[in-house]
């Protein structure tokens, strides 16, 4: 599957159409703003990821949480769009490799944890990985630690965005009963809170297969009093959104240029057309 998106990537990018793709958002969208989502970003692709920045750099602006909630309110005032860039599994790559990147721009990143990953030992947290589809590089730090640390968390916090990426990484698909939504949402959100010390009103879906979204949890993470909440089903987000349906598409640090262009293109929102319907319709609230 990656093989053929990068050859597709490569013919788009040969005949022009993913700059395209992007001159055609700017002219029928505008203002917008694309939520990207990252997972490691380990220092071997470091290189690599800021020659990404420099492309995001080119196009968009990057936004904190006040300016997606002026988009929101129709009081965009920037000339470009907009770019969120999200991270995903609260791996220590976000401190270690991407938040001194972004920082160096003035950046701001917005750094999604799951709980019990990084409450984790450090000598465990290569089986809880393993055991809760976390994926990560493999690279050697020198010690177990894979996750990111309590103390680079709450850093984290003062410069950039923290959201809930539930308790234990977990699905949150309807085969899951109440008291388990209960657990990975608002129990999550709760604990995260006190470990950091202030408000969290940002959560981030777990995984982006159709079957991982469920109006169950969409229940729980409005009556959690979560403000935002992001899922990955591509498609820009634009003026009157719904802020509990907020759409994701997913890049990572060892993509090439031409898959990045691709991604950004826009092409993708259109094969995710039905299922982000269909999602959209399952997981409306009326807190959204």
């Amino acid at each position: 599957m990656a093989s053929r998106k990068n050859t597709i990537a490569k013919v788009f990018a040969t005949l022009g159409l993913s700059q395209a793709g992007l001159a055609t958002q700017r002219a029928l969208f505008s203002p917008f703003v694309r939520a990207i989502n990252y997972h490691d970003v380990p220092p071997s692709m470091a290189e690599g990821f800021e020659r990404q920045l420099d492309l995001y750099a080119q196009h968009f602006e990057c936004i904190d949480p006040k300016k997606l909630l002026a988009l929101q309110r129709g009081e965009w005032k920037s000339s470009r769009p907009g770019l969120i860039l999200s991270f995903d599994d609260g791996l220590r790559s976000h401190a270690d490799v991407v938040a001194p990147l972004l920082e160096a721009r003035g950046w701001v990143g917005w750094f999604m944890v799951p709980f019990s990953f990084v409450e984790a030992p450090a000598s465990a947290q290569g089986s809880y990985a393993e055991g809760h589809q976390i994926g990560h590089a493999g690279h050697d730090y020198g010690d177990p630690r894979i996750a990111i640390s309590w103390d680079d968390v709450r850093r984290l916090s003062s410069h950039h965005v923290v959201g809930c990426h539930g308790m234990t990484h977990r699905r949150l698909g309807d085969t899951l009963g109440p008291d388990e939504f209960d657990a990975e949402i608002p129990q999550a959100k709760t604990h995260l809170e006190a470990a950091i010390g202030h408000e969290i009103d940002v959560f981030a879906w777990i995984g982006g297969e159709e079957a991982a979204y469920s109006r169950g949890a969409a229940d729980a993470i409005a009556r959690a009093g979560f403000r935002m909440s992001f899922m990955t089903n591509n498609a820009p987000i634009r003026m009157g959104c719904d802020l509990l349906q907020l759409q994701r598409t997913n890049i990572e640090a060892g993509d090439n240029e031409d898959l990045v262009r691709f991604q950004l293109s826009g092409i993708m929102d259109l094969f995710y057309w039905g299922k982000r319907n269909r999602v959209n319709r399952l997981t409306r609230t009326s807190g959204g």
